[in-house]
């Protein structure tokens, strides 16, 4: 069996043919193994699959593959047992030749496929090529074949159906998800060749991406479409080319799929197509062809004109006015497309919008400036080149204005805002004069500085973006707009915009003058902060045993600066505070806060003490006990006082308070001793003192 095609198809093999053999140079790195593809449908699960290794597909060709697929999941839980079976019969291989026959003569793909698998010889049909050419392409059969075989079934999935290395699996169920396993059915002595797998359900339905980067341009009497190539190379191994004549209907035009045959620097592939009838409109538009011929949504259409129509446009260079009623306009035109002129015309308007008017015609092609009257206040004038196929260019308008001394009128409408980052944005009433140039904006710091002009060219939109330093001091800043007419005459200032600069520095804090605790109550007063924007002085009070995240508590907020004191008559007793102060200042900012001051509250004066105190003396046993009565659960400690006649009271011991007797035995013989009782309670009170005296 031996295939004969066209020139185009011997172009692309020998294209196909340096990818090949460039991939057989690195087989030796490349493990031997399956490399598998899945792609989901409603209704079927598609699978693909290529081995590595040239040897590897000889020997597939003669043993096959097996497919075991494995039901994993059903309706999204893991079964217990997983459900495996083999789905390919007995071994999956190349379908005999019988079977090709009628397929080949109607499928490209299929007569290459065919050829790679049973040809005799597999040889390019080309009887002018020299010996050596010959015993290259001999020696390297098996490299041609593989190559080519693998080139031929990512263009078709059916072909890889027929040659043994594609599946399509339809008894699936949409609850189930499956491991499909390809491996192979090569004698483990022969080759061990790696098995490969796929994870898949018919819900992992993939939604193949549009085309992008698709465009076309005229080039040398053809169209030359070009779109990205191996961005989207996951996803398509080839594409086709469609093209419409009303934007609505496409139709393909390549005979075999588009693809990149060779390893090239550039991502992207392109496609010459001839132009069916100069001077119409074409659309053509691209769509993707994945592993398992499925097709791509088609890219955005790319509109085509194929006639050889003026592509630049002619441009005023020069308007002399020669009087208040005369003026000579010139212009230039591309010297290479001088020969598509047929004529040029001048358009007249009142307004740069038009409508235009032709008030000079068929101007001939070679003419590079004309003089036109009268005038009017203000001109606008454009022209007009032909082509010799009715296509046109237009230039763009100039203006003509006799001679003026009369400025625009004073800019009205002036505003803006700072933002906090010191970006300034301004806008203003656009001016009515048709003669309007622009505007230019000034700006100063303070009212009694020169103002600044900004903009190095005349602004011609009613809008403007400056930027200030938000870290000086000044408070404000200025702005003034002036209109600028086409003869440089130059409007009176705006009035004055004063932008308030946003307060980005916090006021200074206040600081505590004096503080002190009467009845019960803590009384201070402080120093108002020095910053011109005070707006408020905030007072804030904490428990000291409060945690280092418990916020601060505010007790006392005044806006009138005469305001220096205030009197925190909510403290508990026998509790310890810890005060601070900050300023507000007109923006909201806050200053840090002022270094804290601790009062401690003393506890309630008097609490009951202990009660029944009695005191026993054994002289044998050389001690003195002494008990008592005590109740008070808030107490934290009884303590005990002791002195002789001779001495003071000292804290002679500490005490539980629970514990209802005592023993001293530190005694001197004929000594009176006074004991002294007192209790301490957690607010920091203390009990009434109790006292009872002893003879040792």
């Amino acid at each position: 069996m031996r295939l004969k095609y066209c020139i185009l198809y011997i172009i692309l093999l020998f294209g196909s043919l340096s990818i090949c053999l460039s991939a057989q140079e690195k087989s030796a790195e490349v493990p031997k193994k399956i490399v598998v593809k899945a792609f989901a449908k409603k209704d079927a699960i598609l699978l693909r699959w290529a081995v590595t290794d040239k040897y590897a597909w000889k020997y597939s060709n003669q043993y096959g593959f097996v497919v075991e697929r494995t039901t994993v999941l059903r309706d999204g839980k893991p079964l217990t047992n997983p459900e495996k079976k083999i789905i390919s019969g007995d071994t999956i291989k190349p379908r005999p030749p019988k079977d090709w026959e009628n397929f080949i003569q109607e499928n490209d793909m299929a007569a290459i496929a065919a050829q790679a698998i049973y040809g005799e010889t597999f040889q390019v049909d080309n009887q002018e090529e020299n010996q050596l050419l010959r015993v290259f392409y001999e020696s390297e059969e098996l490299d041609r074949r593989f190559g080519f075989s693998l080139f031929a079934i990512d263009q078709d999935f059916e072909v890889a159906q027929y040659a043994g290395l594609g599946y399509v699996d339809t008894d699936v169920n949409e609850n189930e998800k499956y491991l499909y396993n390809i491996k192979s059915a090569i004698p483990k002595e022969r080759m061990d060749l790696e098995p490969s797998g796929v994870f898949i359900s018919t819900k992992d339905v993939e939604e193949l991406p549009k085309p992008s980067d698709f465009f076309g341009y005229f080039y040398k009497n053809a169209f030359v479409l070009v779109w990205e190539y191996d961005q989207l190379l996951p996803y398509y191994t080839a594409y086709n080319l469609e093209r419409s004549e009303d934007g609505q209907v496409f139709n393909k035009i390549n005979d075999v799929p588009i693809t990149k045959l060779a390893d090239t620097p550039y991502s992207g592939v392109s496609y010459t197509d001839s132009i069916p009838q100069y001077g119409k409109k074409y659309w053509y538009r691209i769509v993707g062809i994945n592993y398992f011929s499925e097709t791509s949504p088609p890219s955005d259409p790319a509109e085509l004109i194929g006639f050889k129509e003026i592509k630049t446009e002619p441009v005023f260079s020069a308007t002399n006015i020669i009087s208040e009623n005369e003026v000579e306009l010139e212009w230039t035109f591309a010297e290479e497309e001088q020969w598509k002129l047929r004529k040029y015309e001048l358009l007249r308007a009142e307004k740069a919008v038009g409508p235009y008017k032709t008030v000079i015609d068929s101007i001939p092609p070679n003419q590079k400036k004309i003089t036109y009257g009268p005038l009017s206040d203000i001109n606008y004038f454009k022209l007009k080149a032909f082509g010799k196929h009715q296509d046109y260019k237009e230039s763009p308008a100039t203006m003509v204005q006799p001679i003026d001394s009369i400025p625009p009128k004073k800019p009205q409408g002036l505003e803006g805002i700072v933002d906090t980052l010191g970006v300034v944005a301004l806008k203003w009433v656009k001016n009515a004069e048709l003669d309007l140039k622009g505007y230019d904006i000034l700006r100063a710091y303070r009212k009694d500085q020169e103002f600044t002009k900004l903009n190095k060219a005349n602004l011609i939109n009613e809008s403007f973006i400056d930027s200030i330093d938000m870290t000086s001091f000044d408070k404000a800043v200025y702005y003034r707009l002036i209109a600028v007419d086409n003869r440089y005459n130059e409007s009176v200032p705006s009035d004055t915009l004063v932008l308030k600069k946003p307060d980005r520095i916090p006021p200074t804090s206040p600081v505590f003058k004096t503080y002190e605790i009467k009845e019960g109550a803590v009384i201070f007063s402080w120093v108002n902060s020095s910053s011109d924007d005070w707006a408020t002085t905030v007072v804030y009070r904490k428990n000291v045993t409060d945690s280092v995240t418990q916020p601060w508590e505010k007790i006392y907020e005044t806006s009138v600066d005469s305001i220096t004191s205030f009197t925190d008559t909510k403290a508990n007793p026998g509790r310890k505070y810890r005060y601070t102060l900050i300023t507000v200042d007109r923006s909201g900012l806050e200053s840090e806060p002022t270094p804290p001051i601790v009062i401690n509250m003393p506890g309630k004066l008097i609490q009951p003490g202990v009660k029944g105190l009695y005191a026993t003396v054994d002289r044998e046993r050389k001690f003195v006990q002494l008990t008592w009565r005590f109740k008070e659960e808030s107490a934290i400690e009884i303590q005990v006082y002791r002195k002789s006649l001779e001495d003071s009271y000292t804290l002679y011991k500490r005490l539980a308070p629970e514990d209802k007797r005592w023993i001293d035995q530190n005694l001197t013989p004929n000594t009176t001793y006074t004991y002294a009782f007192k209790a301490v309670f957690n607010d920091g009170s203390v009990s009434e003192w109790k006292e009872i005296e002893v003879r040792y």
